[in-house]
């Protein structure tokens, strides 16, 4: 795998004229190895370039005795064992002008009539054992011709030279003519035809020889030694086994094939102790077989490397192979080739691919720390990336494909799926399946999972057993009980919400396997399509296990205790205080639903028909104790209005519990130094990541302490590298520190030593790190976010230079203020709640912010507060605004459905680009130091002073996308419409999500009705003066960065 000579004219090669240069300079030359017989105890015989030459030339000559040469390059099929014909076929083909479709062996009638009609294939080449197979495809394909072709051994053992078949095509002319037609998996319904021509062969040519940094390996098998030999597993109609041989030709890497029968674990090993190849082309599949003993552990490690591709492999088979030989992941598909990747340095790496620099990938985040795989085109893509042979007239490829970043290693990433596998429960949130699934087959009784949820309100997952190996009927429910423990394990791979409950697990019928592909992965869809009735029997009898049964005697008591006990058995915890906030507990979204239908079930049962209320999961957020929830319940059950401590005095109690104990302290000044050293928190976020590089560029700033929740630096290293902003500064610990704290702790968690040196130096705070999320109550904002505010104010308290503690709020503090209230929203502290929109996150802020006033009132702690309005994108080419957002949903579901609506209701486009929004800040900061001793607390105001009209907006997304013009009500019901979104719907029109904001939006419901002043503001920085209404530009160069 070490990186070969580059031939002079590498990339720019056809096959077969390679093959018949090699045959006439060193003829004996070893092509490959290939079987004698089916089994591999029978021997093996070596193939020259000789030989494949002569037998490329025999077979032209016969394709042309049975039906002439091609007049219009007219595709034939070619269907046969598993061997070297393959390749014969391929290059006989291209020099008698065919196109040659390699449809799977596997497929169904529907399939091949499907495949060969879309290629307008009518003459059919098979070798005899298929005859069985043919036969029966005759008496549905009456339009085809079908044909016998000779022997493997009779092309090979010819009695005498045939003469060269004429091909004087260069590569020049060639180019763009069909080299061979694979087809893809299968996976979403029938085989689409994928033609790769000869430009996309020569990339498989041209990655191998892309330059490597030093002292590395590329991962492929390009190594340039043809005595040793490469064992190819997989078909010769997929992309992958055609890639052995093809790197035989390009790469001199001979290769050896499996005899031809079914892949098993026995003769996998007996063609490896036969022919001692050195590397070995695996699926996952087969690779966990051979890990499950030692003598296939044992066998493997007389291999220098084990490449697998086409699915992930589990951690654990992994791991349990890399004691023996190198574990390498490859990555390609049919469209693309082969990707050129690096071998990642360290065993425990295995899993992880490395993309070679020379090969130029992009990994374009996609939220929720998700990347996609995407290849840019660039002046010499044709000529190493196959993708734009494939589609030679896009200009960006996404592959579809998403990768996870390594925690510590910025240049490793993991597939973590497709978006095509990513389910979305019924309320919005996403996992992907692949990582559990696999987890879970790696018990040993175990064949296949698949993880059901698409659309349902919790997870399942259906298993099948191998059920070939099951001596007698299985006892489901003791199954069930024996593969728990893998279960359980797999589910710490997904969120909370994704977990899966033993009662949500079903066992195939025998009757009924899973379909795969014939790569070997699982046919997901065709799964849930087989599965539907099943599927749907688990989730009623679920339904039926959340009825909720209320204590007999109705008392306050009896109530409390029957929610804290339900409430323990959700959270499978022993206790739960009464008192203590359900989501600081660990209550999740499902959980939430689950608690909502439980107490909803059991209220029904005391409620008249007539009366009964509806329970959802916004009455839990709104109750998030246990007493709460008691208290809720009782006033239902009795058809009380329903009520709870009135929001006013939530409000007040939650600010006067984190400032009573600050204490009065009289003004004394404090001597800043000449520059400042400032502690930033949620520096990894969008607006974070524009702070500290603005922080980190300013001369007044001498070092920034990043205070995150987890090891940020090697995110904070990709994603100043995403935003296109310098990340050197990252790697010197002189300027910048980053420190794992925990907000609610006490020192926020850090030692002694290190809090006591930030107290010596520390003059500025920047505090931007907080919880988004519109459903949780104000409780669940207070451990650790509002808890946290305090610490600072008691870091302040306790700093050399009294430290200024400024804090990045939000709009939604004054986000309910009417015209009743003044004309103008100022730039100043309101103690009058009714002005904060009716969400927990909007009066956590609310909170925070009375907070930092009353420490700048009673203990002089200098305090600023920013009201932060809508973030919008950068304006510069590098960045992105997430594309998971409001405004880059309603732009993506526009282009699916060809309309944008015409306005956004009471939305005034009083947007800040994010990069000019950190400056802004900064340069008020800088401001304000020169004022903390006369003016200890300020407000400002973080809006556009210049309005855009959305109208101005609209040519820009109608240009991009071709788009009409609806109204925003009629754009709104066209969503609405749809009443069971696939999850094809969801990705295409991820605005299906946000219906609820986007109807509050055309209602004109909770936007402001008054201008918010932003003089102070104006006065306080530069660029917020120059700044100027969002305009269409902005509007394009977003849009090319989301690359919908």
């Amino acid at each position: 795998m070490e990186q070969p000579q580059t031939p002079v004219n590498a990339g720019q090669r056809l096959l077969t004229n390679v093959v018949d240069e090699i045959a006439q300079s060193n003829p004996q030359k070893r092509l490959g190895v290939i079987p004698s017989a089916l089994e591999a105890s029978e021997g093996f015989r070596d193939v020259s370039f000789g030989d494949l030459a002569h037998a490329v030339n025999a077979l032209s000559w016969w394709i042309e005795k049975q039906i002439g040469k091609a007049e219009n390059n007219e595709t034939v099929a070619y269907m046969g064992r598993n061997d070297i014909l393959y390749l014969i076929f391929i290059l006989a083909c291209n020099k008698t002008g065919y196109k040659p479709l390699l449809p799977s062996s596997r497929l169904s009638i529907e399939a091949y009539q499907h495949i060969l009609g879309v290629t307008e294939c009518h003459r059919f080449f098979y070798s005899h054992d298929k005859e069985r197979q043919v036969s029966e495809m005759k008496n549905f394909l009456k339009d085809i011709d079908f044909y016998e072709v000779p022997a493997t051994a009779d092309i090979l053992n010819c009695s005498h030279v045939p003469e060269p078949y004429p091909f004087t095509k260069t590569f020049a002319e060639a180019e763009d003519d069909v080299a061979f037609i694979i087809h893809s998996s299968g996976t979403t319904g029938m085989p689409k035809p994928v033609p790769l021509t000869h430009g996309f062969v020569a990339t498989l040519d041209s990655v191998g020889y892309l330059p490597i940094p030093a002292g590395r390996r590329v991962a492929a098998p390009n190594d340039p030694s043809s005595s040793n030999l490469v064992l190819v597993t997989t078909p010769f109609f997929h992309l992958m086994g055609l890639y052995g041989l093809t790197c035989a030709i390009f790469h001199n890497t001979p290769f050896v094939n499996l005899p031809d029968r079914p892949v098993s674990v026995d003769l996998v090993l007996d063609t490896i102790r036969a022919t001692n190849p050195t590397i070995t082309l695996l699926a996952p599949a087969i690779l966990e077989d051979i890990s499950q003993t030692q003598a296939g552990l044992d066998c493997l490690g007389t291999l220098n490397a084990v490449i697998y591709a086409g699915a992930p492999l589990a951690a654990d088979i992994g791991n349990r192979i890399v004691p023996y030989t190198k574990v390498v992941t490859l990555l390609g598909s049919s469209e693309m080739g082969i990707i050129s990747s690096l071998v990642p340095e360290g065993d425990g790496n295995w899993g992880y691919f490395e993309w070679n620099p020379a090969y130029g990938v992009e990994m374009q985040h996609r939220g929720e720390g998700l990347y996609e795989f995407v290849i840019p085109r660039r002046e010499n893509s044709r000529a190493i990336h196959g993708i734009f042979h494939t589609f030679p007239d896009k200009t960006e490829y996404g592959s579809n494909d998403l990768f996870v970043q390594h925690p510590s290693n910025p240049t490793l990433w993991k597939y973590h799926g497709r978006f095509d596998d990513v389910i979305v429960l019924s309320n919005g949130e996403k996992l992907n399946p692949v990582t559990l699934e696999k987890m879970v087959e790696c018990h040993p009784k175990i064949g296949r999972a698949v993880l059901i949820g698409q659309g349902r309100f919790q997870t399942s997952l259906l298993v099948e057993p191998h059920w070939d190996e099951q001596e007698k009927a299985i006892d489901e429910a003791a199954f069930i009980d024996e593969i728990w423990p893998v279960v359980e394990r797999a589910n710490e791979t997904v969120p909370n919400y994704g977990r899966i409950t033993k009662t949500m697990i079903k066992l195939s019928s025998p009757e009924k396997p899973f379909k795969t592909t014939p790569k070997g992965t699982t046919q997901r869809r065709a799964v849930n399509r087989d599965y539907k009735e099943e599927i749907d029997a688990i989730y009623a009898s679920a339904d039926q296990q959340l009825n909720g049964s209320l204590p007999d005697i109705i008392t306050l008591n009896n109530i409390t205790q029957y929610v804290n006990e339900t409430i323990c058995s959700l959270l499978e915890r022993e206790a739960i205080d009464n008192d203590e906030d359900l989501y600081s507990a660990g209550l999740d979204s499902l959980q939430t639903i689950q608690l909502a239908t439980i107490l909803c079930n059991g209220v029904f049962c005391q409620v008249p028909a007539g009366d009964r209320p509806r329970i959802t999961a916004q009455h839990i957020y709104a109750h998030s104790t246990v007493n709460q929830l008691a208290e809720f319940l009782l006033k239902v059950i009795a058809g009380d209005s329903v009520a709870s401590i009135p929001r006013h005095d939530r409000i007040q109690n939650m600010v006067a519990k984190y400032t009573e104990d600050i204490p009065a302290r009289p003004y004394s000044q404090a001597q800043l130094p000449p520059t400042s050293t400032v502690i930033l928190t949620g520096s990894t976020g969008s607006l974070g990541a524009y702070l500290l590089h603005i922080l980190l560029t300013n001369k007044n700033v001498s070092k920034v302490y990043c205070f995150n929740r987890s090891d940020a630096q090697s995110r904070q290293i990709q994603s100043f590298k995403e935003k296109g902003l310098d990340a050197a500064p990252l790697s010197d610990p002189s300027r910048v520190e980053f420190l794992k704290v925990s907000f609610g702790e006490l020192h926020f968690g850090i030692d002694d030593t290190k809090y006591a040196s930030l107290l010596s130096t520390v003059d500025l705070i920047i505090h931007n790190a907080w919880k988004v999320n519109f459903n949780h109550p104000l409780e669940s904002f207070e451990d650790p976010h509002i808890k946290g505010v305090r610490e600072f104010i008691s870091f302040s308290l306790e700093s050399k230079y009294k430290a200024h503690l400024s804090f990045v709020s939000s709009v939604a503090t004054v986000g309910a203020w009417t015209s009743e209230m003044g004309a103008v929203v100022p730039e100043l502290p309101l103690e009058d709640d009714t002005a904060v929109l009716k969400q927990g996150y909007g009066e956590s802020k609310h909170v925070s912010e009375r907070m930092c006033v009353i420490a700048s009132k009673k203990a002089q702690v200098p305090t600023t507060i920013f009201r932060v309005g809508q973030i919008a994108g950068p304006t510069t080419k590098s960045g992105l605004w997430n594309p998971d957002e409001w405004l880059p949903t309603i732009v993506a579901t526009s282009k699916a459905l060809g309309k944008v609506p015409s306005d956004l209701g009471s939305m005034p486009i009083d947007w800040v680009p994010v990069d000019k929004l950190a400056q802004i800040t900064v340069e008020a900061l800088q401001t304000r130091r020169r004022s903390l001793t006369e003016t200890p607390n300020a407000f400002f105001h973080l809006m556009n002073p210049n309005h855009a009209a959305w109208s101005s907006l609209i040519p820009a997304i109608e240009s991009k996308y071709n788009t009409q013009t609806v109204p925003f009500g009629e754009w709104i019901s066209d969503l609405e419409s749809i009443k069971n979104p696939s999850d094809q719907d969801v990705r295409e029109k991820p605005a299906l999500k946000l219906l609820d904001f986007y109807r509050g939006l055309s209602s004109a419901g909770g936007m402001l009705s008054a201008d918010i002043s932003v003089e102070r503001t104006k006065e306080a920085s530069e660029t917020m003066r120059g700044l100027g209404p969002i305009s269409a530009e902005l509007m394009e160069n977003w849009m090319e960065q989301w690359g919908f």
